[in-house]
């Protein structure tokens, strides 16, 4: 592999950009840093607070995309990559996300496997709280039948 990890390439873009307030790895790069996507993936994204056209790697046959969502609304936290510390969604958000956009980074096939290895990790409470704060009770409902849980 050619230089650091895309999540925290992407990580660090988005930073520069929008400060490490405003930047918010989400969705597959949620997932990858959580543990629950093993292989390595050509698309990052990233959350920031406005919308900006995705940037092509010159380092490797990669792309970052910025999806603009209220940061502050998210639920996330600090993990630690190879280029610093960044703000990653939970895995409850996480998994919102996965069930709300499962084509969002182009790894459909890893997705629902990501859901089921993420939403038994996941608060059920927390769950059903960030899903009626951001009005994503159908993508609960998605996560739940995809996990073989009942939905909280």
């Amino acid at each position: 592999m050619i230089g650091p990890p895309l999540e925290a390439v992407a990580a660090g873009i988005a930073t520069a950009d929008f400060g490490a307030d405003n930047a918010v790895l989400m969705g597959v790069s949620a997932a990858r840093l959580l543990g629950a996507i093993p292989r390595a993936l050509a698309v990052a994204i990233v959350a920031v607070p406005k919308q900006r056209a995705a940037r092509q790697l010159t380092d490797r046959d990669a792309l970052v995309r910025f999806v603009a969502r209220d940061t502050d609304r998210l639920d996330a936290e600090l993990l630690r990559t190879e280029l610093g510390r960044t703000l990653v969604t939970t895995p409850e958000q996480t998994v919102l996300d996965l069930a709300h956009r499962p084509g969002l980074g182009d790894a459909e096939t890893e997705v629902p496997a990501a859901i089921r290895t993420l939403y038994r990790r996941c608060d059920p409470n927390r769950l059903a709280d960030l899903a009626a704060q951001q009005r994503l009770r159908a993508a609960l409902r998605r996560a739940a039948a995809i996990a073989g849980q009942p939905c909280p």
